[in-house]
């Protein structure tokens, strides 16, 4: 080649190092990108082999090649790319590159790289050839120009001198079952476009099974929202799995580095799509996705794996269709007829896909006599409705399942909609279970329910009654201990020598104090619910209210207590309250159970509820879910109920075991 000039480019050498510093399969797909970006409908990538393995790698192209004008300022500086200021090629493609980093990453697969160029001006084609090194990073020969004998335009880039630790690396066996999930999506979505790897050429016809596009959940940077689309592609015969971060055209940017695992036999690409990964990505901050929260798409993340696990869990179903009948027409099936709820029908998907490892897992299992599967199908059927925790002992003790089969399993369910469908209506038939029974207690049983032993347990061990986001942080203890638990969430540096007295002098002991953060924007904002609870049988009154009153207080004229954002609520209740108690409620300003409200040095407000008003409270916000479920118990069934989770605190509470109502 004969030298026209020296080209220095315009950046230290030891930054150039940094961009060139490329895993072998990102430089091999610049390289085809770079091709692609100038509408090239045919790459060829070929790799010849030396003694230590491949020891030349050549990616030729049809595309429009670098004109000789361009050449010196396009190599010359990086971040320099005729790319920037367009989205798409003159073919209407839309580009992939806009940094003009790809031909420095050429450099991370061999020593030396040489872009033999043709292109067109003024009807006629033109060759060229510019040579780097790695060891001279920041200089580039560029050849004279000379009239071409080719008969199209086109680059071909020819790395060689291949470093002996890459010669391994760069497999030619490999190398089809890498890229294509790098480009699949664009060549099915340009299907004029042709790209081979020795000779062999990547048809997405054949290589994809099934493709579907999810929209998830837009993410909220800066108070605008970003969308977010995952495509997901099933192969019909590589093994792959992965997971990549793409722009909003879909053109892999970062791999997503944990696996899924459980995902059976299933080979994939997911590509998560959104234009804000590419600005992530041009900031360095993408390869930090695992810290999720801080650059906001930790969500995104999540709701993703959960979009795969659910597509082929619906996917593993799909081909166990014919065993499934199989088990039914045996009558080992542990179901009949078609699911009602939503619930039901997760259950069952749940029970089909353990079921189906089981048997895939189990060779012995298919061998077993009818008796026998149908009293495992019943287990796993109970465990898969009632707890989790029995369906591992069974899959372990029981069936002995393999480790590596039980680990695959449950990484498939976590997350999934099923599992979350199943928690949820668990949580739900829970909840409705002890309203149900408590409902019972104190209207049925109140003149043999005690306060503290009893009340006041099941209460401390049930705290979403007075609101879901509570959790209790004071338990039966005095004023003293709920300003020393307040200083603790508030983090105030206050000394706490001195105890915390009603306004008469006495000490006071308070039987909840249930804690939670506002949920708002700032951290530091915290909320106390302090409850005083009653004997069903005793009416609310002066007595009653003089005391929840007299913790308000206290609290309110105690500097100690006056914590940055604080809420204060005290709340007294029984079933019924009297004539003073209802003057007290209808005073002028009050309204919605309030007794009293301070808010000059800090907020405090006083409550009178009754069982019943919290009840119906709670129903309310149960009602949509239990409907849903289909779920309904009876009293005595719920008492009972209540007697296996809480027996210790309903001593002396006697149900009709002879009467009893059952779920429907």
């Amino acid at each position: 080649m004969k030298i026209a000039k020296r080209c220095k480019v315009e950046l230290r050498k030891d930054h150039l190092s940094k961009v060139a510093a490329s895993s072998t399969k990102t430089a091999l797909a610049e390289l085809i990108w770079n091709s692609l970006d100038a509408d090239a409908t045919n790459v060829n990538v070929n790799f010849t082999s030396g003694p230590l393995g491949t020891d030349r790698v050549t990616v030729s192209d049809n595309g429009t090649g670098i004109s000789y004008k361009d050449a010196e300022s396009l190599f010359i500086s990086l971040g320099g790319s005729w790319k920037a200021s367009k989205n798409k090629t003159d073919s209407g493609r839309f580009l992939h590159g806009k940094e003009g980093e790809g031909r420095f990453k050429a450099f991370a697969l061999g020593r030396v790289v040489d872009w033999k160029v043709t292109y067109k001006e003024d009807g006629k084609l033109f060759d060229f050839t510019i040579e780097g090194k790695s060891d001279s990073l920041d200089e580039f020969v560029l050849s004279d120009v000379s009239e071409s004998q080719r008969t199209s335009t086109g680059v071909t880039v020819e790395v060689s001198e291949l470093e002996s630790k890459k010669s391994h690396v760069v497999d030619p066996d490999k190398a089809h079952g890498q890229l294509a999930p790098l480009f699949a999506l664009y060549l099915s979505n340009y299907k004029t476009v042709s790209l081979s790897i020795n000779g062999e050429r990547i048809d997405t016809d054949s290589l994809i099974r099934y493709r579907k596009t999810f929209p998830l959940t837009p993410i909220e940077v800066d108070g605008e929202q970003q969308p977010v689309e995952l495509d997901l592609v099933e192969w019909d015969s590589l093994s792959e799995r992965e997971i990549w971060f793409c722009d909003g055209n879909g053109f892999p940017l970062e791999p997503y580095m944990k696996q899924i695992r459980g995902i059976g036999d299933f080979g994939y690409a997911a590509y998560l799509k959104s234009d804000y990964f590419r600005d992530l990505h041009n900031q360095n901050l993408l390869p930090l996705a695992d810290l999720g929260q801080t650059i906001g798409i930790g969500p995104a993340c999540k709701e993703a794996i959960k979009t795969i696990k659910d597509f082929f869990i619906a996917r593993q179903l799909e081909e166990a269709k014919d065993q499934l009948e199989e088990w039914k027409e045996e009558d080992i099936y542990p179901y009949q007829g078609e699911p009602v709820t939503s619930v039901e029908e997760a259950e069952r998907k749940v029970f089909d896909i353990v079921a189906i490892n089981v048997n895939q897992n189990l060779p012995d299992f298919s061998k077993a006599d009818k008796k026998s599967k149908q009293l495992q199908f019943r287990m796993l059927k109970h465990a898969i409705e009632k707890s989790p925790e029995d369906l591992q002992k069974i899959l372990t003790e029981v069936l002995n399942l393999p480790k590596a089969s039980r680990e695959q399993l449950a990484e498939l369910l976590e997350d999934t909609s099923l599992s979350s469908i199943i928690s949820a209506s668990r949580i739900v038939a829970d909840r409705i279970n002890f309203i149900t029974a408590l409902e019972q207690l104190l209207y049925n049983h109140k003149d043999h329910l005690k306060e503290r032993s009893q009340l006041h347990r099941l209460l401390a061990a049930n705290t979403w009654i007075f609101g879901e986001p509570f959790t209790l942080s004071v338990d039966d203890k005095s004023l003293t201990e709920v300003l020393k638990k307040h200083a603790e969430l508030s983090r105030l540096d206050v000394v706490i020598n001195d105890p915390v007295l009603r306004v008469d002098g006495r000490k006071g002991i308070v039987d909840l104090m249930l804690s939670r953060q506002i949920p708002r924007n700032h951290g530091n904002e915290r909320e106390h619910l302090v409850v005083e609870l009653k004997r069903p049988n005793v009416k609310i009154g002066k007595k009653e209210i003089d005391q929840i009153e007299g913790y308000a207080f206290a609290v309110a004229k105690d500097e100690r207590f006056r914590g940055v954002d604080t809420k204060w609520h005290f709340l007294i209740i029984s079933n019924d309250y009297d004539d003073y108690a209802d003057i007290k409620l209808n005073a002028e300003g009050n309204k919605g159970g309030v007794l009293f409200r301070y808010t000059k040095n800090m907020d405090v407000t006083v409550w009178l509820k009754t069982w019943s008003l919290l009840l119906t409270e709670n129903n309310h916000r149960l009602h949509f879910i239990r409907d849903k479920l289909n779920y309904n118990i009876g009293s005595e069934q719920a008492l009972r109920n209540l007697k296996k989770t809480h027996a210790k605190f309903i001593e002396g509470i006697r149900v009709k075991e002879d009467e009893a109502e059952t779920v429907d």
